[in-house]
């Protein structure tokens, strides 16, 4: 594995991030983990290597694992006339165990041979301009494998270009879902990251480039499905486009150039034309998950309202925004410091991220962005389930001297102090763990671990817990006199004034309180 951090001493910067170095302390810095998996999806003319600068990051920089590439051939038949889901072969083997992010790779043939080398579609087999549908069955199955292979209750889906079109087709269509140990379908996303994706579609056509382009092997077919399903309309027919606003499966709809047509027209998939397609903008989009779309007025291929539609066309309750100037649309995915932000950890108990006590948490502050529910600080909220009555305590590392730690309930009310050094009880179901920090114009991570520990009975004298002081607590007491804690790592629960050995003094403890109920 890795190092951790690169430096011995002080901070590693790069650019507008900032990852501490390791010092003593309690935390386990060397099993932190992300709270949730993530999985990035690449745009139309890339492949796994269009992440390859953010997976060096949380890799080499940052010590996060990352798990094999999920890989995938859409177009498997090699015609490009038909169109059907059953072209969609996957070739994924994820082992069982932990990884923090994957890749997935649309760019495979259908001997499983798959290219990520920066060079888009250089294969020549288009299946990374494969349709919508198609990518939105394989993000579909990647995020059934990734929930599979780590036992993760949930996922993060960070999606460039048409990778959040691609994800947004899984996490709009219920019949792609998991069933769940209760029978229900459900997404299992936490959040959606876009990045430059054109929810309102994209009419940017490569020309004359398309030709220019082959000579680099930076093939893109204008007449191919990806580019069909992208369009915001057609510049003959003027007719919307049918993948994002509906309409029916015609060359007469679908007509965007003089002498051609597109490849084929199923924008469904279904191995027939003619169908009146629904939107994806005109289908319902769950709400109980963050959403986080980037923007750049300067993308080139997709405009700032395409880029941004998403949010205004459904106006998701919990949702930031991010903006920035001066980046062309394939340089996006390297913006890592404004894809960190998107992908900012849940501000409210709502959408909280879920919590394994004793486990090492890697988080991060950062920047807000518009819409966000505190602009000026940033406050990430934790699930933890408390199974009995426990004392939780909380250790951190290279968090700022600002930082604010509260166990909180599901409404938000705060419920104690997350940092006091004796700890906190906590009852039965559901606590909130809310670190608010202030962000200083670079990101940091930080590292935590929440533990919770049995909270101490009211009458430790009470040893067979039935309530009353009788005979079954002498004996238990006298069966354990001698017994030191020392050897035992649960400890000795007849010890009841803590001095760690069951002797005189505890029995008579316990004989000073016979029948007295607890």
């Amino acid at each position: 594995m890795p190092s951790r951090f690169r430096l011995p001493f002080g901070a590693l910067a790069l650019g507008t991030l900032v990852f501490s170095c390791p010092v003593e302390a309690q935390v386990d810095v060397s099993d932190a983990r992300l709270p949730l998996p993530v999985l990035f999806l690449h745009g139309m003319s890339g492949d796994a290597s269009s992440w390859g600068e953010m997976a060096a990051l949380l890799t080499v920089d940052a010590g996060l694992a990352e798990g094999p590439n999920l890989n995938y051939c859409l177009s498997s038949d090699g015609s490009i006339g038909t169109s059907t889901l059953e072209e969609v072969l996957p070739f994924t083997a994820l082992p069982d165990g932990h990884a923090d992010f994957f890749r997935i790779n649309f760019e495979c043939d259908a001997s499983g041979q798959c290219w990520s080398n920066g060079a888009a579609n250089s294969d020549g087999i288009f299946s990374g301009q494969a349709a919508a549908a198609k990518q939105g069955l394989a993000v579909a199955d990647a995020v059934a494998e990734i929930l599979d292979a780590t036992g993760a209750p949930e996922i993060v889906l960070v999606g460039h270009s048409m990778g959040g079109l691609a994800a947004r087709e899984y996490l709009q269509n219920p019949e792609y879902w998991p069933i769940g140990p209760d029978g229900q379908a459900h997404h299992r996303v936490a959040k959606l990251v876009t990045s430059g994706t054109p929810h309102n579609g994209s009419n940017f056509s490569v020309g004359w480039l398309e030709d220019l382009g082959d000579l680099f092997g930076f093939d893109i077919e204008q007449r191919s499905d990806a580019v069909r399903d992208l369009r915001t309309d057609y510049f003959y027919s003027g007719d919307p486009g049918v993948f994002l606003f509906g309409g029916v499966e015609d060359d007469g709809v679908l007509w965007d150039f003089l002498f051609q047509d597109f490849w084929n027209v199923d924008v469904n998939c279904n191995g027939q034309e003619g169908d009146v397609i629904v939107g994806l903008n005109e289908k319902g989009l769950a709400d109980d998950l963050e959403f986080a779309c980037i923007t750049s007025y300067d993308d080139g291929v997709v405009s700032a309202f395409s880029s941004d539609a998403m949010v205004t066309t459904y106006n998701p309750t919990h949702r930031e925004r991010f903006f920035v100037s001066g980046v062309f649309h394939t340089s996006l995915n390297d913006e890592l410091g404004l894809t960190l932000q998107g992908m900012d950890e849940p501000d409210v108990e709502d959408t909280a991220y879920p919590l394994t006590p004793g486990q090492t948490t890697m988080g991060f502050t950062s920047s807000q962005g518009t819409d966000a529910p505190h602009p000026d600080v940033d406050v990430d909220v934790y699930a933890v389930e408390v199974t009995e009555a426990s004392v939780a305590t909380l250790d951190t590392l290279w968090f700022g001297g600002d930082l604010i730690a509260e166990w909180r309930a599901a409404d938000g009310t705060v419920l104690g102090d997350a940092l006091s050094p004796d700890g906190l009880t906590l009852d039965p179901g559901t606590a909130y763990l809310a670190l608010t920090t202030t962000p200083t114009g670079v990101i940091t991570n930080h590292l935590f671990t929440a533990s919770l520990a049995p909270a101490p009975t009211a009458c430790p004298e009470d040893l067979d817990l039935d309530g009353i002081i009788g005979t079954g607590d002498i004996l238990e007491a006298l069966a354990q006199f001698g017994c030191a804690d020392a050897d035992f790592p649960n400890g000795c629960s007849a010890d009841v004034d803590g001095d760690g050995v069951v002797g005189v003094s505890d029995i008579l403890s316990v004989l000073s309180l016979f029948g007295l109920p607890c």
